[in-house]
């Protein structure tokens, strides 16, 4: 069984680590680069799919760099906390799928500190919301929750956004999920973020996101709009949907639902003082296909949850792996951190995801069976953890002493300690200096 000996020199630092360090030097005499990425949190399940997304380690030109991820909260957010948002603490702070810092932008000390955090050399990546959110917001307001997004927006950016409510909106609100989403080819630019991509136009899932446009700000802080990506293809005419109704007790189309997208930015890069900022419209974050077109079915999601409507979602494409545009956000964040263009992280698909326990449902296990739901995972008795991965071995880590190995899927190791209380899972798995990681945090009695 192969061994991470290149890895393994730094998996102690990742449980040491309480602040920003530019690097160390590991024992034979190579340099590793931390990164630290705070991002903001969100009750929406792309935001722990961007986390997995940033959990990754590259190797380029005798240099190692590494993502430290940590999901930040709002007291973190004003500068307060065991770990404020401040360029001592992190070097970019990313946020993506979320409507909640919209009203937190409203609040003057949080958008005064995120403000600060950048213009004085932190970096920003904005993913759909967190696109909004860095804009100078609406133009032309027209509902009042487009007055909410006007009244939090950090104005960080020169670009007005395109996200109307009863256009771009409506592929978010009527999604079907997982089966959402709709796969838009976007034409690349010669920016070093993307100028490696194997194809152009790449295709990147879009959800409800802002298409960009230049505005017209005289913030002196204000870098100059750079395009990344533009909208190839126009959403509503690769994906036609509909709002129906119900006419004599049956469901009938009112009117379609029409986007106008095409040619407004879906990517761009900026600064904002001695900061650098990277906004996505779409979603590098999330699974998309190639092929397959748009069904309309009748049904419920989180909007609907008490009644039934028409909603969406994509078929009969191929589906590519979860991580087929991470590289995308890889190269945005460590960009924006101000690595120089020739050390950006390589294009690759190696992904990992904690199975069980997970994230997105934690419980309470006694021996390896899930008895209940938990705010937190609590392992009673031993359990296997397990992974899922794309590379070919995983090793396995309590408290940063590894414990097992596994090169066969499924990926397990069983885990017991004989210390109860808080514990620190991490599963790691990569080949030739790029690694990806995962962490989780549980409670073992």
């Amino acid at each position: 069984m192969r061994r991470f000996a290149v890895l393994r020199t730094f998996i102690l630092a990742i449980f040491l680590l309480s602040a920003s360090i530019p690097y160390v030097s590991s024992g034979n005499g190579e340099k590793t680069v931390y990164i630290d990425v705070a991002v903001y949190p969100s009750i929406v399940p792309a935001i722990k799919v961007l986390q997995y997304s940033l959990k990754y380690e590259w190797y380029v030109d005798g240099v190692h760099y590494r993502f430290n991820v940590t999901q930040i909260s709002m007291l973190e957010a004003i500068g307060m906390g065991r770990r404020p948002l401040n360029t001592e603490n992190y070097d970019v702070l990313v946020i993506g799928a979320s409507a909640r810092q919209y009203f937190h932008g409203i609040y003057g000390r949080w958008k005064e500190n995120v403000r600060k955090f950048i213009a004085d050399g932190g970096g920003y990546v904005g993913v759909c919301g967190g696109a909004n959110e860095a804009s100078l917001g609406i133009e032309r307001p027209s509902s009042p929750f487009d007055r909410v997004i006007n009244a939090g927006v950090l104005a960080i950016a020169n670009v007005y956004v395109d996200d109307d409510q009863q256009e771009e909106w409506q592929y978010l609100y009527k999604s079907g999920g997982l089966e959402g989403g709709v796969p838009i080819e976007c034409t690349l630019t010669s920016h070093p973020i993307v100028a490696i991509s194997p194809d152009n136009p790449r295709t990147i899932r879009y959800e409800g996101g802002p298409g960009m446009y230049e505005g017209n700000s005289s913030d002196p802080l204000m870098g100059d709009i750079v395009p990344i990506a533009i909208y190839a293809e126009e959403i509503s005419d690769k994906a036609p949907i509909h709002f129906w109704k119900k006419v004599n007790g049956e469901w009938a189309i009112d009117r379609p639902v029409k986007t106008d997208l095409k040619g407004k930015y879906a990517a761009i890069a900026t600064t904002y003082g001695s900061g650098r900022v990277v906004l996505f419209g779409p979603h590098p974050e999330e699974r998309t296909v190639l092929g397959g077109h748009v069904e309309e079915f009748l049904g419920r999601n989180k909007y609907t949850l008490y009644r039934e409507d028409y909603l969406y979602r994509w078929v009969n494409g191929t589906p590519q792996n979860w991580s087929y545009n991470w590289w995308i956000l890889r190269r945005s964040v460590a960009w924006a951190a101000g690595i120089e263009d020739s050390h950006l992280p390589p294009i690759d698909e190696t992904m990992i995801f904690m199975v069980e326990p997970n994230v997105w449902r934690p419980g309470v296990y006694f021996n390896g069976r899930y008895i209940m739901p938990s705010p937190v995972n609590i392992i009673m008795g031993k359990m296997n953890v397990s992974v899922y991965t794309n590379a070919e071995e995983v090793i396995f880590y309590l408290d940063g002493t590894e414990i097992g190995g596994d090169d066969t899927p499924p990926y397990t190791c069983p885990i017991y300690s004989k210390t109860p209380g808080r514990h620190i899972i991490m599963a790691t798995a990569g080949k030739d200096g790029n690694y990806v990681y995962t962490t989780l945090e549980l409670y073992m009695i």
